[in-house]
């Protein structure tokens, strides 16, 4: 400890030692909102920007702050902690009309199989699920709004978005809720293009209270992004609250508008990722405990060991060996997982490739590759390539420029018309739905 050193200077120098012992997402989620008010003899006092920040670092960060302070400013230290007012240039609420006693009721479109009760927690969600039970617990508050919770395909940010709609629903219900899948907000949108109505889609929009979009990265038409873009900046103003799952950082996302890839850091963004061997046990323990089965903890091991991709494989499995113990009247042990794992699951050490998904299409169509990848401009060539990129951008870690310039040298717009043609087909389309099911099933093998 230097005690040459001011008190502003011994702060900073705190904030250096307590970034070694702190994750950088902690440290820049929690510890840089606090800020230097004054020490007084043996009290340093902080002010934080309100009682949910002070709270979570008071139970997940104060020994390291302990530490860290007793380093620079001595043992003898005492925190104090100021609540930070309201800022002066933060917006107003734009006032509006209580809605509440004038609209119908409305279905919140929530699945109640994803409830907080069976989300479990790890080391790979903390984060997104703290703020997600502080939001659901009091969703008027300005904090944390919107709520950006990224992470790959099957991991749980669908559960928490529902979870939090669902707590809000319990403890406020006249509270309106609304879950609602991109593809369904497009298409029920271009319906209202069609049917003139627009206006009565966004009006209907601006009434929700808590609004959950899933997969905000399929937002990709400039219209409806723009409609969007005036429904979030209304729910917003109005202390509405804007929760968005997505399966890239905000940075990452491609074909958005800047204003409106600003918004989502408005609040805070918190990424779920892949969970770890022990998250991986609790999960299958916390199913097989919820579906009332039996299984010997070895087995919940290699299964845990062997699926480590998504929270949605390790389900999966676990429903596809009961049904085949049922089928087949044979026990549930290592060698039926096993022999489950090699049909169902992807080998870990077999990662797929573009080439892997460019050749699955090309089978499945009876196409070859130097087909797929021409200029040629025939129907059924168009629709395997536009799968191909599609499902590409869907499995894949590559930019709409990368999957352009590896399927036949063309730019990203193509790409992401591609994936938008697919996108709404799938939405419509039962058939077509069914066959890239059978697609991606090949994926596997």
């Amino acid at each position: 400890m230097n005690q040459n050193q001011t008190a502003q200077e011994r702060w900073e120098a705190c904030l250096d030692l307590l970034r070694t012992k702190l994750p950088q997402k902690t440290f820049d989620t929690w510890i840089v909102p606090l800020e230097f008010v004054s020490h007084k003899e043996n009290e340093l006092t902080l002010s934080v920007p309100n009682k949910f920040v002070r709270d979570f670092i008071e139970e997940h960060c104060i020994h390291e702050l302990h530490e860290s302070l007793k380093a620079t400013f001595g043992d003898d230290i005492r925190l104090l902690y100021a609540l930070r007012p309201n800022q002066a240039h933060e917006p107003e609420p734009v006032k509006s009309v209580k809605h509440e006693s004038k609209l119908p009721p409305l279905d919140p479109q929530l699945n109640h199989r994803y409830a907080f009760e069976n989300f479990v927690e790890g080391k790979s969600n903390k984060l997104a699920l703290t703020v997600a039970l502080a939001i659901a617990n009091n969703p008027p508050q300005p904090t944390f709004n919107p709520l950006f919770v990224y992470g790959p395909s099957g991991i749980g940010k669908t559960h928490l978005a529902n979870a939090i709609g669902i707590r809000v629903r319990e403890k406020f219900p006249n509270k309106r809720v609304l879950f609602v899948p991109v593809h369904v907000f497009k298409t029920q949108y271009t319906e209202s293009v069609k049917l003139n109505t627009t206006n009565d889609f966004i009006a209907f929009y601006q009434s929700i209270d808590v609004l959950i979009i899933d997969d905000i990265q399929e937002l990709t038409t400039p219209k409806t992004q723009q409609t969007f873009f005036h429904i979030f900046n209304h729910l917003h103003q109005n202390n509405r609250h804007i929760v968005i799952t997505c399966d890239r950082a905000p940075s990452q996302i491609e074909g958005m508008d800047d204003r409106m890839l600003s918004r989502f850091k408005w609040g805070i963004t918190a990424e779920i990722e892949r969970p770890d061997i022990q998250l991986r046990i609790d999960i299958l323990k916390s199913k097989i405990y919820r579906d009332g089965l039996s299984m010997n903890d070895s087995v919940v091991s290699y299964i845990a060991k062997n699926v480590s991709s998504s929270v949605r494989e390790l389900e999966g499995v676990v429903n596809s060996m009961m049904a085949y113990s049922i089928m087949d009247n044979c026990e549930i042990d290592i060698k039926l997982a096993a022999s489950v794992i090699a049909r169902t699951v992807k080998s870990e050490g077999a990662e797929l490739t573009l080439d892997d998904i460019v050749q699955t299409i090309c089978k499945h169509f009876g196409l070859k590759q130097k087909d797929l990848l021409s200029k040629s401009r025939k129907q059924n060539i168009v629709q395997a390539r536009q799968l191909a990129m599609h499902l590409a951008k869907k499995h894949l870690e590559l930019s709409f420029s990368q999957i352009g310039q590896r399927i036949g040298k063309r730019d990203h717009t193509t790409v992401l018309h591609a994936c938008n043609q697919v996108a709404a087909r799938l939405s419509t389309d039962k058939t077509f739905r069914a066959e890239m099911e059978e697609i991606e099933t090949q994926l596997k093998h």
